[in-house]
């Protein structure tokens, strides 16, 4: 019989029925926000034009760059000290009960792979929780018969088909299932090391830490030129995930691989069942509310990638919309919170920037036209969006290189390769994402919560 704990200050579920209704169904706030945003950078535009202040988006942007590129220079000995303060508690914390959370739906040809792997973990006290969000293919079939086995640590459980579906909510039901102080979240095509959770458990010595990330590699990382593009892109990832551990920035979670503290979950109520990338929307949550979070950068944790652009474009326009919607819905929980570091607020700034300066390099262009069509237009024009994304691109660009370096055994040629490749890869697959984005607001489209993940190929893990 299944052992159920009770969910201290009230059922998850509940408590997330009770949370503000951002903006769900017909996303007004969406649209309304797209508008302003067009609007406002249609007008900043003319302003800049008009009176061309001696402070320009440039300058800014480079002094960010400069900034943050110091805080992480002064944060290079933060690892080892961190490392001296927490050592003693590390040897005083007793390895808790980890509870492992795997939703599936349809995952007939990875889940068994996956739980095998789960089963060789070395750490010695945690429990495997498969949650069988109504899958009409083989999925139940092949749990039943890996039950038959008869290990201890492995359970799993369907859901009826009432049930609201997705990742968030089939986490959510699996809370009232699991013992763990820790909640360890893992997609069903994941593969780990055995000594991933010995990797991540210590973290949480620390009792402000709330959560922390794995660093995610993928298993066909160089099945086609696709896949590598994605595996170079996933190296440029880890660089940022690395810095922001670094000087204790806004560390995000990535929802394979990620371990919480039951205690930070249940606080916020559980996932949000309403956002299109609970992972991004939990991270946020998180910070806004005061905890701390890590990157284990030791800690490795394999996936599949999509091999097909049709996919990829489908699973990055999700990615997308779910990364603007958090900030939709939690903006001024973060901006306007005075608990949060500085830095956390400037990543927060550069991240949405990401997404606002194709709209003002849009708004510029259209300026520029308009000029030279009217006449007006001076010799050498004032531009402010153009530069402001060229530093942006060459900040990725490095971040690429520095990434890459690391990860292919500091190999120079690799990593200019890989550098550029990203750069091209992210510029295709980036701006028409943007743009679609932004016509889907306008269009007032629903969100689309219902279960979605890129094609399964059953890979293994070398």
């Amino acid at each position: 019989m299944t052992n159920k704990v009770s969910i201290a200050q009230g059922d998850p579920i509940a408590k997330m029925k009770n949370l503000p209704q951002h903006s769900f169904g017909g996303q007004p706030a969406e649209r309304r926000l797209m508008l302003v945003l067009l609007a406002g950078f249609a007008l900043l535009t003319i302003l800049l034009d008009i009176y061309s202040p001696p402070v320009t988006t440039f300058t800014v942007f480079i002094a960010y760059a400069v900034i943050f590129s110091l805080l992480k220079l002064c944060a290079r000995e933060h690892r080892s000290v961190d490392r001296i303060a927490t050592q003693a508690r590390e040897y005083e914390f007793t390895q808790p009960l980890v509870s492992i959370v795997i939703p599936a739906h349809n995952e007939e040809r990875v889940i068994a792979m996956t739980i095998k792997s789960m089963l060789q973990l070395d750490y010695p006290s945690y429990e495997l929780l498969v949650v069988d969000d109504r899958s009409t293919d083989q999925t139940a079939a092949i749990l039943r018969t890996i039950k038959m086995s008869d290990d201890p640590r492995f359970r799993y459980f369907s859901r009826p088909e009432d049930s609201r579906a997705g990742k968030a909510a089939s986490i959510n039901e699996a809370l009232s299932h699991t013992n763990g102080k820790l909640i360890a979240v893992f997609d069903a095509d994941a593969q780990v090391e055995p000594d991933f959770l010995t990797k991540m458990v210590p973290y949480f010595a620390n009792p402000l830490v709330g959560a922390v990330q794995g660093k995610k590699k993928l298993i066909n990382g160089n099945q086609n030129l696709l896949t590598t593009c994605q595996k170079n892109e996933y190296y440029m990832d880890h660089h940022f995930q690395a810095v922001r551990d670094t000087v204790r920035s806004a560390v995000e979670l990535r929802g394979n691989g990620m371990l919480l503290r039951r205690t930070a979950l249940e606080e916020l109520g559980g996932l949000n069942e309403r956002a299109m990338c609970e992972d991004l929307d939990l991270c946020t949550r998180l910070h806004a509310a005061g905890w701390d979070l890590r990157f284990a950068q030791d800690a490795l944790v394999a996936e599949e990638a999509p091999t097909t652009l049709s996919a990829l474009f489908k699973q990055r326009v999700r990615w997308t919309e779910g990364s603007i919607l958090r900030y939709i819905d939690h903006a001024p929980r973060i901006l306007f919170n005075k608990k949060l570091a500085l830095r956390t607020k400037l990543d927060a700034v550069l991240f949405i920037f990401e997404f606002i300066g194709p709209f003002w390099l849009l708004m510029e262009n259209i300026a520029l036209v308009t000029q030279w069509a009217n006449g007006t237009l001076a010799p050498r024009p004032l531009l402010f969006a153009a530069p402001a994304m060229t530093v942006l691109c060459l900040y990725f660009i490095y971040a690429s290189f520095v990434g890459i370096y690391k990860e292919e055994n500091r190999s120079f040629l690799k990593a200019i390769q890989g550098a550029l490749m990203v750069y091209f890869y992210l510029t295709i697959l980036f701006v028409p994402i943007v743009f679609r984005l932004m016509f889907k607001f306008l269009k007032n489209n629903e969100r689309d919560l219902s279960w979605y993940k890129p094609p399964r190929y059953g890979a293994a893990m070398k």
